[in-house]
């Protein structure tokens, strides 16, 4: 629901995604500051989590894409990118394990080259990946991107 693009505009679901992959990273960042304590995390594991939190987030709106073409006969395609919810993922996660920047050196290199692979190319896809971001700060929706797509101002679906 909160991911479905004939319910929330594509301004919506790309800052609920960000939210979603925010919350999953401070868990993340939780539970490996949790077990550091019994014993080390590993920068491998950590990278294959987050390369798999991305790759599962693009199969659930693929699903979602599919499974409305298939209701409505006609062909849908995915409004939201693979390197859209990359760079989505690897903001949410490079925002939060800055905190320890000294002990996640390798995960927050991976992701630094990861952000840098997946750059948005268009400005007005930049400014709504920004804005994306922004639901932090209680900007979402607000910015270029939202004038750009014509779309009315976005809110965050509240869960």
């Amino acid at each position: 629901m909160f991911i479905d693009t004939s319910l929330n505009t594509v301004p919506t679901v790309l800052a609920n995604l960000h939210q979603s992959f925010h919350e999953a990273a401070v868990r993340c960042f939780e539970y490996v500051r949790g077990l550091s304590r019994i014993m080390p995390t590993h920068s491998q594991l950590l990278i294959k989590t987050v390369d798999s939190i991305i790759a599962l987030a693009y199969v659930m709106l693929q699903r979602r894409t599919r499974s409305r073409a298939r209701q409505n006969v006609e062909s849908v395609r995915s409004v939201i990118s693979r390197r859209q919810v990359q760079w989505l993922a690897c903001k949410a996660f490079d925002v939060v394990f800055q905190r320890r920047q000294t002990q996640h050196r390798v995960l927050l290199g991976w992701i630094g080259r990861s952000l840098a692979a997946v750059r948005p190319t268009g400005s007005a896809e930049t400014c709504m990946l920004e804005d994306a971001i922004a639901w932090r700060t209680g900007r979402a929706g607000a910015g270029p991107a939202a004038e750009a797509m014509g779309s009315k101002t976005s809110t965050i679906v509240a869960r």
